[in-house]
């Protein structure tokens, strides 16, 4: 039986909340699920227990912690299931609740879970409210469930589906708060005896609501287990049981035909293309329900819907509504070793070939948009040499192939947004590692490499600060088949390129960054910077220079609109700011709630800007060598002042963070020494998310505030290929500006490439790659 521990304090006030939760054999999570609930901060609840006819202590660990929170009940039922356990749950929750919601016993909420969804509800009037979703894996991990990334990609009160279809895919109970008269006006119930019970209620909770709100703040924590048949898709009765659930709600859509359409079109390419995924893995049986059950639903569907279908699923639904089973086997298999891949037929109507497809196909299905035949643009790298900027990258057109020089005609430039343009000289290089990293067979793109020089000198206007973005055009054939090629233009993506900003001068400097995931150059000129920092007897003080005429520093709490603003003292251009710690300790963890039991954040970033005399906000610079700032901050935190990708400062209050000042490879180990204040030593954690999360510890000495970690090269051998996260004590290893030149720092041995790198501008990852393939850098 799980341990508990005692229990949040009652409250004798009126439960406002009634929660229901279904409990079947989790004795081993049960207690973690239960002590979340017991530690909200809204306390007015009401959680009914069900004991779904479990066989192992789950009833004795619900009893338990029954007996000593008066909130909690227990309900004892023969085993039904999950949909049948929450309609017990539901018909004996306190009358008179105000708001209701569900928990599956194996998950657990941070503790403002139901205060944010219940506030959000009290201040709109919605009829339910839902929020982000964090993934809990067997290491205790919390990551972003990818589910949830569009839906709840930021904070929208008052919403409705069809004003944001991403909120299809927002289709579970547990992340949702209902209002109690919106539920019983429309009679919700789960279905029984099947799985997906959540999609009959759910998605038709969402068209009938008045409105909906949506939070990006994390108030679930979804536990991944292997052994949940929902985690198996190959399986007879999910694919059953799915098809019929979203069957359901699409026949409760016929009265709204369009809205009928947008759902259709989410269940092909979402609901139903997870089952189709895994057609090659399933049996015959799996095959046949596959076929007879989605086929019925895509038999129903408007044709129009169909047609309107991104390529590579109107290829294979098509297959699905002819029965065309092994053409469709052939097609998934040939999609899995070269995703999105087909050759390009014909001179004006060009349509799509695939390999696998041998019967004839209407031409109306193969039909290519200019979607279809996008522009693929990275950076791979970018290096100031001799005072020039030297990018270098790929750009083709997907699945039209570069194999020969002629195939890819491209040009550069740079232009502003007031359409400025500055032709740039392109170099056209063959890389075959271009093709490998494409992740696809088919076609050759080894000569979509590119060399580009810019002077920066071109770069500065009479304008303080002036925005370039680099634009690629490429002309593409079939082949090289004569005839009207294919032109794209467009920006050019992050490919692994590490950027650094360059000073032309000491107040004048070309700021490379990607914004809007597209690549600009800046050229600015510098009017205020920062030149010292210090804190003492509870005031962080600092001084800088300013060409302006502010008055006042602001630091901007980057997860919330929350700022702290104080006067500044000026001695002609030199000025001086006084920042109170307690005003920084009390924003603190303002914002979405993302960290783990909703507590803590592990950093709060604020962005330093100077405040003129008409309210303008000016950012200041960190300009080359500025200390890296790390003070004590309460709560055995650190203010550390970094420096943006963008050039200017910023200031973190954080847990303890490593900063790496040097990465060596000696012979026979790899060796990071840097800065970390958080005390004792602590090991240093490898991480690698996937499928699943792996983990490696290496041994840490810490001495004086500095720390070194060693490994030698026996023990990386025996990690996975793959990316690994460096963090020491619950932080992420980052690497101060100072020491960006340091890396990439490679190091081949046993057969395969290692790389030290920075991501995300200053966090420190190992690349571990097959021999002979290219660590970007």
């Amino acid at each position: 039986m799980t341990p508990l521990t005692p229990p949040a304090p009652l409250t004798s006030l009126a439960p406002r909340l009634s929660v229901v939760v279904p409990v079947h054999n989790v004795e081993e999570h049960l207690g973690a699920c239960l002590e979340s609930l017991a530690r909200q901060s809204l306390k007015a609840l009401d959680v009914v227990l069900v004991d779904d006819g479990s066989t192992d202590a789950s009833a004795d660990v619900a009893r338990e912690f029954a007996a000593r929170d008066g909130r909690f009940r227990v309900v004892g039922r023969e085993n039904g299931g999950l949909g049948a356990a929450r309609n017990t749950g539901v018909a004996h929750t306190t009358p008179g609740t105000e708001y209701l919601a569900f928990v599956d016993s194996d998950d657990v909420l941070p503790s403002r879970a139901f205060e944010l969804l219940t506030g959000a509800l009290d201040k709109s009037g919605s009829d339910f409210a839902s929020g982000n979703v964090l993934r809990l894996t067997g290491g205790g991990r919390l990551r972003q469930h990818p589910l949830f990334t569009r839906p709840m990609r930021s904070t929208r009160p008052a919403t409705h589906v069809t004003e944001d279809w991403s909120l299809l895919l927002d289709r579970i109970a547990c992340n949702k708060v209902f209002r109690r008269t919106f539920w019983d006006e429309h009679a919700f119930a789960f279905p029984e005896g099947v799985l997906y019970e959540d999609i009959p209620v759910v998605l038709p909770a969402h068209f009938a609501a008045r409105s909906v709100d949506v939070l990006q703040d994390a108030v679930y924590y979804w536990r991944f287990r292997d052994s949940s048949i929902t985690n198996r898709r190959a399986v007879v009765r999910g694919v059953v049981d799915r098809t019929a659930a979203v069957l359901g709600v699409s026949r409760g859509l016929t009265g709204a035909p369009e809205h009928k359409k947008r759902y259709d079109e989410s269940v092909l390419c979402e609901d139903l293309w997870y089952f189709m995924q895994v057609l090659p893995e399933g049996d015959a049986a799996y095959r046949e329900a596959f076929l007879e059950h989605a086929g019925e639903f895509a038999g129903q569907v408007d044709p129009e819907v169909l047609a309107g279908l991104p390529l590579h699923h109107r290829v294979k639904w098509h297959l699905v509504r002819e029965r065309r089973l092994e053409e469709l086997l052939g097609l998934l298999e040939f999609e899995r070793r070269s995703p999105r891949t087909h050759r390009v037929r014909g001179l004006r109507r060009r349509t799509a070939e695939y390999p696998p497809l041998t019967a004839p196909f209407p031409r109306d299905v193969l039909a290519l948009a200019p979607g279809d035949l996008p522009l693929e643009a990275r950076l791979t790298g970018a290096e100031w040499r001799d005072g020039t900027l030297r990018l270098t990258g790929y750009g083709y057109i997907r699945n039209l192939p570069a194999q020969a020089r002629r195939h890819a005609l491209k040009a550069a430039w740079l232009r502003t947004p007031d359409r400025r343009a500055l032709p740039l000289r392109l170099k056209r290089v063959n890389d075959p590692s271009i093709t490998a990293r494409s992740g696809q067979r088919l076609h050759g793109y080894d000569w979509a490499g590119f060399e580009i020089a810019v002077d920066p000198a071109r770069l500065l206007t009479e304008s303080a600060t002036t925005t370039w973005k680099l634009v690629l055009g490429v002309l593409g054939h079939s082949g090289g088949v004569l005839g009207p090629g294919v032109a794209r233009r467009g920006g050019v993506a992050d490919g692994g390129a590490q950027l650094e900003v360059h000073y032309l001068d000491e107040r004048t400097r070309i700021v490379p960054v990607f914004a809007g995931g597209r690549l600009q150059l800046n050229a600015e000129r510098v009017q205020t910077w920062l030149t010292g920092h210090d804190s003492h007897d509870g005031v962080l003080t600092l001084t800088g220079d300013t060409r302006t005429g502010a008055s006042a520093l602001r630091l901007g709490h980057w997860h919330s609109d929350a700022a702290i603003q104080v006067p500044l003292a000026r001695d002609g251009e030199r000025f001086t700011a006084e920042v109170p710690l307690d005003e920084l300790a009390a924003v603190r963890g303002r914002g979405p709630v993302r960290a783990p039991h909703g507590e803590l954040r592990p950093a709060d970033a604020y962005s330093v800007q100077l405040v003129g005399p008409d309210g303008r906000r000016l950012p200041v610079a960190a300009p080359p060598g500025l200390p890296l700032g790390r003070h004590a901050a309460p709560g055995g935190r650190e203010l550390a002042f970094t420096v943006s990708a963008w050039g200017n400062a910023v200031l973190t209050d954080q847990l303890p963070h490593a900063y790496t000042e040097s990465v060596t490879w000696t012979d026979n180990s790899l060796v990071l020494q840097g800065l970390y204040g958080g005390g004792p030593a602590v090991p240093l954690q490898l991480r690698r998310t996937g499928a699943e999360e792996e983990e490696v510890e290496l041994p840490v000495r810490c001495a004086d505030g500095r720390f070194r970690a060693e490994s030698a090269y026996e023990a990386l051998t025996l990690i996975g290929e793959g990316e690994w996260q460096l963090s020491m004590g619950e932080a992420p290893v980052r690497v101060p500006a100072a020491a960006h030149p340091l890396l990439p720092a490679a190091r081949a041995f046993a057969g395969r490439e290692f790389a030290v790198r920075r991501q995300g501008h200053d966090q420190v990852v190992l690349v571990v790659a097959e021999g002979g393939a290219q660590c970007e850098g």
